[in-house]
Order: C-alpha cells, then sequence, then structure tokens
C-alpha cells in the first residue's frame, strides 16, 4: 500500500458486490499516530509506530434495493497506560454496517435509520477515501483513557497537595 489515499464509487462497489481486502501500515494513518507510541527500539522521537490494519471491506445490496458497506478491522496497537504510564498493547477487532444514501452533508446527521439496525450512515460518493474511513473508525473506538485490564506495574500518582510553606510559623503563635 502507498501512503496515498484510495477511493472507490461506493455505490457502484456496492451494486457490483466487490470485496476490498489488504493492510495499512500504522505509518499511512497520520491522524491515528498521534494516539501511539513510537517503537521504543528507536530511540527518534520522529520514527512512526510499526504494525499494520487488517481490513475487508464487502459491499452488497440487500432485498430492498439498499447500498450496504461492511467494513471489518483487525489491528494491535501500542498506546499509553493512563494510570501507570506504561506501555500498553491495545488489539482491536471492529465490524462496521454502513447504509449508503444519497444525502448531502448537511442532511447526513439528520436522516434517521431504524434503530434496530446496527448500521450507519454513509454518503453516496464517487471518491470515497477508504484510508480515511479506516482511521476514523479507529480514532472513535479506541478508549479514551486506556488501561491495562490487571494490575499495573508501579502506579504515578500526583495528589496536587504541596505542604505549606507557612506551616512553621504556625508554633510561633502563642494563644
Amino acid at each position: 500500500m502507498t501512503n496515498q489515499p484510495f477511493f472507490i464509487d461506493n455505490v457502484a462497489f456496492a451494486k457490483k458486490n466487490e470485496l476490498l481486502t489488504g493492510e495499512l501500515t500504522l505509518a499511512e494513518c497520520a491522524r491515528l499516530n498521534e494516539l501511539l507510541i513510537h517503537s521504543s527500539e528507536n530511540s527518534n522521537s520522529n520514527s512512526l509506530p510499526t504494525g499494520s490494519i487488517s481490513y475487508q471491506l464487502q459491499g452488497k445490496t440487500d432485498a430492498a434495493g439498499q447500498h450496504l458497506l461492511d467494513l471489518s478491522l483487525t489491528t494491535h496497537l501500542t498506546t499509553t497506560c493512563q494510570r501507570c504510564l506504561n506501555e500498553m498493547p491495545l488489539k482491536l477487532v471492529l465490524k462496521f454496517n454502513y447504509l449508503i444514501g444519497d444525502v448531502s452533508d448537511m442532511d447526513i446527521e439528520s436522516t434517521e435509520v431504524d434503530s434496530t439496525d446496527d448500521v450507519d450512515m454513509q454518503q453516496a460518493s464517487k471518491t470515497m477515501d477508504i484510508v480515511a474511513l479506516i482511521e476514523d473508525e479507529i480514532i472513535m473506538a479506541m478508549p479514551i483513557a486506556p488501561i491495562h485490564n490487571q494490575d499495573c506495574g508501579e502506579i504515578i500518582t500526583q495528589s496536587g497537595e504541596k505542604p505549606n510553606p507557612f506551616a512553621a510559623l504556625k508554633g510561633l503563635i502563642k494563644p
């Protein structure tokens, strides 16, 4: 995969029941890189995380003639545990279902999708950016404050309380 975004016509993709599978390197996802720990093997602060994102995008049309996309993602990331501030591996296995609708950017938020379905609305586009879609979904799926499931190593705490520098003067006051 190159460092360039790649695009599909999502309606044509769904009509033809096409399947797209592959891997993106984490180095190709600039916004995601900001949330990850860079390889500790390379001390250069400009180094990029190593690893990849496996994806599968399946287009299909349902019995009602609606165009759908199914996206499956699997990746292993390295982030920072917010409890102990050490490296923390994070495995994500994600599945998304999209209904392709012919709506404008303004209407996509207000368009109602049947709440019994686990489907997100995706705007019909002849130039849908697959890399941006994958990166967006992973960023939104990441925990805001990741922590280890088991006990962390040494926990770093900071209470914010500081000793009062005038406490020594308290003994000089006689009641």
